[in-house]
């Protein structure tokens, strides 16, 4: 197992460290983003608007979230992005579930270790 780990931990730390880098980035933005202050006119014209379809208008903040959440889902890349998004998720489980077990094994070998020692 450690040898899976060996192999396949470098090609896929970049895609894991992109997905982490952006999903953090995408909720900051999201925090720190405010919407656009109304002004009296919006108000005033709000009757005219209503038969209108609405428009929303991102703030640079919001413009740079709408960015960093297609590059976090990999939409930006097209294909190839979702599919390196996909794999990403799935190197991530992995790892993780191969991390306990590799943990397990060691913790297990340990054990019957001590249990020689001392019976």
């Amino acid at each position: 197992m450690r040898r899976w780990h060996k192999l396949l931990a470098p090609w896929f730390a970049l895609i894991l460290f992109v997905i982490a880098f952006t999903g953090a980035v995408t909720q900051a933005t999201a925090i720190l983003d405010s919407p656009p202050a109304k002004s009296a006119t919006a108000v005033a014209g709000k009757a005219d608007r209503a038969k209108m379809p609405k428009e929303e208008k991102r703030t640079a903040l919001g413009g740079w979230n709408h960015w960093f959440k297609k590059l976090h889902s990999g939409e930006s890349l097209g294909p190839v992005g979702i599919a390196l998004n996909l794999a990403g998720g799935l190197a991530l489980l992995f790892f993780a579930g191969s991390g306990v077990w590799m943990y397990l094994t060691m913790w297990l070998k340990r054990r019957r270790a001590r249990r020689l020692r001392a019976g």
